[in-house]
């Protein structure tokens, strides 16, 4: 692959209609940035242990908003059918947001299934082609 010139400026500047780096390249300064930051994850982690077990309440609030459930807790219904979200909500075991966030994983989860189904079942007409035309 050749390298691409970029023209630029007098000033060092891209010239207009200049994209700036090459397609493809990587941004070293990024790259050293993250590493860095990688580098010090244990350490912020210590850290963030050392304040939440002295009590720091920014620090625990932290913790919790990263690591609960959006909404502050785990939703667990004894039926996978679609009207035990709606039967939940209207006995007011769950809240409105909670059931709308159920109701999309459930679609999501049985659109999922529907396309695995397809799938398997192209891929048998692949087969029953393929053995067809070979005939």
């Amino acid at each position: 692959m050749t390298q691409q010139i970029v023209p630029r400026l007098a000033n060092g500047t891209f010239a207009p209609g200049s994209g700036g780096r090459p397609r493809g390249s990587k941004n070293k300064v990024s790259l050293t940035s993250l590493k860095a930051v990688q580098d010090l994850s244990s350490e912020a982690v210590a850290k963030l242990r050392e304040r939440v077990t002295a009590g720091d309440m920014g620090a625990i609030k932290l913790v919790l908003e990263y690591t609960l459930p959006k909404g502050g807790r785990t939703v667990e219904l004894d039926s996978t059918d679609p009207n035990a979200i709606i039967d939940a909500a209207a006995m007011g075991e769950i809240s409105p947001d909670e059931a709308a966030r159920l109701a999309q994983a459930t679609k999501t989860a049985s659109e999922a299934a529907e396309l695995k189904d397809l799938k398997r079942q192209v891929e048998e007409l692949e087969l029953l082609i393929t053995s067809l035309s070979k005939r």
